[in-house]
């Protein structure tokens, strides 16, 4: 059982949060599930949900319609599964990979926690990336000054915690929505809606349009899929009669809206400037906007939108750091996350489209069997229904969901296809595109149900 929280916290934004992964008892609970609608609002509206929609065309070669379907099917998939976990956290009062204790067992969970800190690490660095391009193409700064900005604003917020990021959250939404407005209005009006499939495309020349247009839908599905593991970080100070019906209609709106908004941006842009989107600065995209007077305030939004995306990206991590029992307090290790996402960001600063896209993959791979185990053992296995000490005892080594994960991910292997790998599967019918995430996902639930039913009946 954790022990107890003595600092009381309460709606205060200022004091840094004095709370880690304990249990949130009813006396710090407060929030209206609104804030969870601006928090994931303003996590999306950025340029790396945008990006998203530029591989669709850049990469996989698809057109405009044929890519804005297969994100609309992705983003539903992955707006949906985010929604799910969100609910969970008023009813249990816990973040998202304490609840996963419950089926994976105290150190079977160590994977997943150790797995989602890198994870964290990793979309940190990958949205400061971007941030820093538009800080240095703003203030024509040299790379290195603008990336020390940018990591030390979000540490800073992420530092705080959990009051201060719906904060900045509920502000940032308004601006960046109005912003990138903007930019749609001037998207949509100059956007290539009659190209033809890019056969010579990168990935789009080994997969063709329908495994291009699978690749499309996996694409959404696993840049929401990376938030699926937060879901519940967020939600976990909201009253516990907060009705669950309201939590998942505001945590899967917003994300579904505001990414699939800007990942339609992101393809009309690649539609308009295919030079540009082929290239390793996706700055270029921005900088053709007309009026001119645009380009300053989308940089602008830009930086927001990086910072709005990453103290999430921080803060949650910091949680995962304590779940595998490293002995730091929350603020500190967000700290620490913070500077190594700022290393990576410096080292992988070039070829980033390739990079994005390796790295969206690699997310699905281990996230998609981790959500169906979660989702079936709250659903089904123990029906909402835990008591408390099961997420802080240290006596459950292993659960069945680790076996059930595990293989889940070899089960998926052979039908991975990305540029890092490609399973035999996925080479031999190379029209199927990457369909692993969908595999992993129906074995693991499936292996996990039955492994649980086994043991009832016992």
């Amino acid at each position: 059982m954790a022990s107890e929280v003595t600092p009381h916290y309460g709606d205060e934004i200022a004091q840094i949060e004095p709370i880690g992964i304990e249990h949130i008892p009813d006396s710090e609970r407060h929030g209206k599930p609104f804030s969870v609608f601006t928090l994931w609002f303003g996590a999306n509206v950025e340029l790396a949900t945008l990006t998203t929609g530029v591989a669709a065309v850049a990469l996989f070669g698809l057109n405009f319609w044929q890519a804005a379907i297969g994100l609309l099917i992705g983003n539903l998939l992955g707006a949906t599964v985010l929604g799910l976990v969100s609910t969970f956290g008023p009813r249990l009062g816990v973040p998202q990979l304490v609840h996963s204790r419950a089926a994976f067992g105290f150190f079977g969970n160590f994977v997943p926690g150790a797995l989602n800190l890198i994870s964290g690490a990793m979309w940190f660095a990958v949205n400061t990336v971007l941030g820093t391009f538009a800080f240095t193409s703003l203030f024509h700064a040299p790379f290195w000054i603008g990336l020390v900005v940018m990591v030390l604003v979000q540490v800073i917020v992420a530092v705080f915690g959990y009051n201060m990021i719906h904060a900045v959250e509920r502000v940032m939404a308004g601006i960046l929505t109005l912003i990138f407005l903007a930019v749609s209005v001037f998207a949509f009006a100059h956007a290539q809606y009659h190209l033809p499939f890019n056969a010579k495309s990168p990935l789009g020349q080994y997969s063709g349009v329908s495994g291009s247009f699978i690749e499309a839908i996996g694409l959404a599905f696993s840049y929401l899929l990376g938030w699926t593991v937060y879901g519940s970080d967020y939600t976990r100070y909201l009253p516990s009669q907060t009705k669950p019906g309201v939590v998942f209609f505001n945590a899967s709106s917003s994300n579904f809206i505001a990414a699939f908004w800007l990942e339609l941006v992101g393809v009309a842009l690649a539609t308009i400037f295919p030079q540009a989107a082929a290239g390793t600065n996706p700055i270029n995209l921005l900088t053709g906007i007309q009026p001119h007077w645009l380009v300053g305030l989308t940089l602008v939004a830009v930086i927001i939108g990086t910072i709005t995306a990453n103290v999430l990206n921080i803060y949650s991590s910091s949680l995962s750091a304590l779940v595998i029992n490293v002995p730091l307090k929350r603020w500190v290790a967000a700290i620490l996350v913070g500077l190594v996402g700022g290393v990576v960001a410096w080292i992988g600063r070039t070829s980033y489209y390739l990079s994005f896209e390796n790295f969206l993959f690699l997310l699905g791979y281990w996230l998609a069997p981790w959500t169906a185990i979660v989702l079936v053992d709250f659903f089904v296995v123990h029906r909402g229904r835990y008591t408390t000490a099961i997420f802080y005892d240290p006596r459950r080594i292993l659960g069945r969901g680790f076996w059930a994960w595990l293989i889940g991910v070899i089960a998926s292997i052979p039908f991975f296809n990305q540029s890092l790998y490609q399973g035999p599967i996925a080479l031999k019918y190379p029209q199927l595109g990457d369909i692993s995430y969908y595999v992993s996902f129906v074995v693991a639930g499936i292996v996990y149900l039955a492994m649980a039913r086994r043991s009832a009946s016992r």
